[in-house]
Protein backbone atom coordinates (compact mmCIF):
# COMPACT_ATOMS: atom_id res chain seq x y z
CA UNK A 1 0.00 0.00 0.00
CA UNK A 2 1.50 3.52 -0.79
CA UNK A 3 1.33 6.36 2.11
CA UNK A 4 2.53 9.09 0.84
CA UNK A 5 4.35 11.61 3.76
CA UNK A 6 5.63 15.04 3.02
CA UNK A 7 4.86 14.74 -0.58
CA UNK A 8 7.21 11.15 -0.99
CA UNK A 9 5.45 7.96 -1.71
CA UNK A 10 6.67 4.89 0.55
CA UNK A 11 5.33 1.84 0.59
CA UNK A 12 4.21 -0.09 4.02
CA UNK A 13 4.30 -3.30 3.65
CA UNK A 14 7.99 -4.53 5.25
CA UNK A 15 8.94 -2.40 8.25
CA UNK A 16 11.67 0.05 8.10
CA UNK A 17 15.12 -0.83 9.93
CA UNK A 18 15.34 2.57 10.97
CA UNK A 19 12.61 2.53 13.72
CA UNK A 20 13.61 1.55 17.47
CA UNK A 21 15.15 -1.68 16.29
CA UNK A 22 12.64 -3.69 17.72
CA UNK A 23 10.23 -3.18 14.64
CA UNK A 24 11.07 -6.72 12.81
CA UNK A 25 10.77 -9.05 15.72
CA UNK A 26 8.41 -7.36 18.13
CA UNK A 27 4.99 -8.77 17.09
CA UNK A 28 2.72 -6.17 18.76
CA UNK A 29 3.89 -4.02 16.32
CA UNK A 30 3.28 -6.41 13.52
CA UNK A 31 -0.34 -6.44 15.06
CA UNK A 32 -0.63 -2.65 14.93
CA UNK A 33 0.68 -2.49 11.43
CA UNK A 34 -1.63 -5.13 10.06
CA UNK A 35 -4.95 -3.77 11.78
CA UNK A 36 -3.27 -0.38 10.30
CA UNK A 37 -3.75 -1.78 7.09
CA UNK A 38 -7.00 -2.76 7.69
CA UNK A 39 -8.12 0.31 8.96
CA UNK A 40 -7.28 1.89 5.83
CA UNK A 41 -8.77 -0.35 3.20
CA UNK A 42 -11.54 0.01 4.65
CA UNK A 43 -11.23 3.27 4.78
CA UNK A 44 -10.55 3.33 0.90
CA UNK A 45 -13.52 0.82 0.38
CA UNK A 46 -15.56 3.18 2.62
CA UNK A 47 -14.41 6.13 0.34
CA UNK A 48 -15.15 4.59 -2.93
CA UNK A 49 -18.73 3.46 -1.98
CA UNK A 50 -19.33 7.27 -1.54
CA UNK A 51 -17.55 8.21 -3.95
CA UNK A 52 -19.86 5.94 -5.93
CA UNK A 53 -23.11 7.09 -4.37
CA UNK A 54 -22.02 10.88 -4.88
CA UNK A 55 -21.85 9.78 -8.88
CA UNK A 56 -25.05 7.95 -8.90
CA UNK A 57 -26.56 11.19 -6.76
CA UNK A 58 -25.03 13.64 -9.63
CA UNK A 59 -26.35 11.44 -12.23
CA UNK A 60 -29.97 11.29 -10.73
CA UNK A 61 -29.79 15.04 -10.14
CA UNK A 62 -28.74 16.10 -13.95
CA UNK A 63 -31.81 13.89 -15.03
CA UNK A 64 -34.12 15.44 -12.73
CA UNK A 65 -32.88 18.42 -13.52
CA UNK A 66 -33.20 17.32 -16.98
CA UNK A 67 -37.27 16.84 -16.40
CA UNK A 68 -37.85 20.25 -14.79
CA UNK A 69 -36.22 21.97 -17.62
CA UNK A 70 -38.89 19.95 -20.00
CA UNK A 71 -41.88 20.79 -17.21
CA UNK A 72 -41.09 24.22 -17.54
CA UNK A 73 -41.55 24.07 -21.13
CA UNK A 74 -44.53 22.40 -21.24
CA UNK A 75 -45.88 24.48 -18.81
CA UNK A 76 -45.06 27.68 -20.38
CA UNK A 77 -46.37 26.26 -23.96
CA UNK A 78 -49.43 25.55 -21.70
CA UNK A 79 -49.76 29.14 -20.27
CA UNK A 80 -49.74 30.41 -23.82
CA UNK A 81 -52.27 28.43 -25.02
CA UNK A 82 -54.44 29.62 -21.97
CA UNK A 83 -53.59 33.15 -22.78
CA UNK A 84 -54.69 32.64 -26.43
CA UNK A 85 -57.68 30.69 -25.66
CA UNK A 86 -58.55 33.75 -23.29
CA UNK A 87 -58.03 36.44 -25.90
CA UNK A 88 -60.23 34.55 -28.00
CA UNK A 89 -62.99 34.08 -25.42
CA UNK A 90 -62.99 37.85 -24.96
CA UNK A 91 -63.40 38.20 -28.31
CA UNK A 92 -66.00 35.99 -28.94
CA UNK A 93 -67.96 37.54 -25.89
CA UNK A 94 -67.74 41.07 -27.33
CA UNK A 95 -69.12 39.56 -31.10
CA UNK A 96 -71.29 37.28 -29.03
CA UNK A 97 -72.53 40.99 -27.65
CA UNK A 98 -72.62 42.94 -30.84
CA UNK A 99 -74.78 40.38 -32.31
CA UNK A 100 -77.38 40.51 -29.56
CA UNK A 101 -77.57 43.76 -30.08
CA UNK A 102 -77.80 43.53 -33.73
CA UNK A 103 -80.46 40.79 -32.71
CA UNK A 104 -82.14 43.74 -30.37
CA UNK A 105 -82.03 46.39 -33.06
CA UNK A 106 -83.88 43.89 -35.56
CA UNK A 107 -86.29 43.19 -33.33
CA UNK A 108 -87.17 46.72 -32.51
CA UNK A 109 -87.08 47.32 -36.25
CA UNK A 110 -90.05 44.59 -36.57
CA UNK A 111 -92.22 45.97 -33.43
CA UNK A 112 -92.23 49.62 -35.73
CA UNK A 113 -93.46 47.24 -38.91
CA UNK A 114 -95.88 45.85 -36.68
CA UNK A 115 -97.23 49.11 -34.95
CA UNK A 116 -97.20 50.76 -38.35
CA UNK A 117 -98.38 48.34 -40.90
CA UNK A 118 -100.83 45.72 -38.84
CA UNK A 119 -102.09 47.66 -36.08
CA UNK A 120 -102.79 50.95 -38.23
CA UNK A 121 -105.67 51.49 -40.70
CA UNK A 122 -104.48 51.70 -44.77
CA UNK A 123 -105.88 55.56 -44.59
CA UNK A 124 -103.62 56.27 -41.83
CA UNK A 125 -100.45 54.93 -43.39
CA UNK A 126 -101.52 56.23 -46.53
CA UNK A 127 -102.38 60.05 -44.66
CA UNK A 128 -98.48 59.69 -42.86
CA UNK A 129 -96.90 58.91 -46.39
CA UNK A 130 -98.49 61.91 -48.07
CA UNK A 131 -98.21 64.30 -45.64
CA UNK A 132 -94.45 63.64 -45.34
CA UNK A 133 -93.75 64.35 -49.25
CA UNK A 134 -95.45 68.03 -49.13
Amino acid sequence: MDISVNGRKERNEAPKKVTNGHAGIDPSYKQINEKLEQITRYLMQEMEYKQQIIEEQRVEMQKLKMEINQKTIVITSLEQQLNQSAQHTEGHRQLINKLLNDLEHCQNDIDWYKRTYERRSIWGVLKDRLTKKK
